[in-house]
């Protein structure tokens, strides 16, 4: 019965993570570039899903690149205003037009536990 309960549990956990719960997800991890760079990266384990935060001004691009030799992840991201949807410009590249200034949280989960992500922002 234990093995049955642990078995029915696991859905909503994922569930939970995928919709980008942050209690699920480990810290909050601020990306800042390095000077005069539009560029930073993170690699690490994204099992249980980790969070960004990334502060963009109106107007630009940010564009999530998987640089994980091709390990497959999920990324959700939010504003100011909620969730915002991005154009798969590449087979490991997703850009998302950024329509007003502010932080804007990224959430990064992959079925694998090592991955490694590029963030930036033109």
């Amino acid at each position: 019965m234990i093995q049955l309960l642990r078995f029915l549990s696991l859905p909503i956990a994922i569930t939970m993570a995928v919709t980008g719960n942050a209690s699920i997800a480990l810290a909050t991890t601020r990306i800042e570039f390095a000077s005069n760079s539009y560029c930073g990266a993170y690699a690490g384990d994204f099992s249980r899903g980790r969070e960004f935060v990334l502060n963009i001004g109106s107007g630009q691009t940010l564009t999530l690149r998987n640089i994980g030799n091709g390990t497959q992840y999920t990324a959700y991201v939010s504003g100011p205003n909620g969730q915002i949807y991005g154009d798969q410009v590449e087979f490991d590249q997703v850009n998302y037009w950024i329509p007003e200034t502010g932080d804007y949280y990224i959430y990064i989960q992959s079925s694998t536990g090592y991955n490694a992500v590029e963030f930036c922002a033109y």
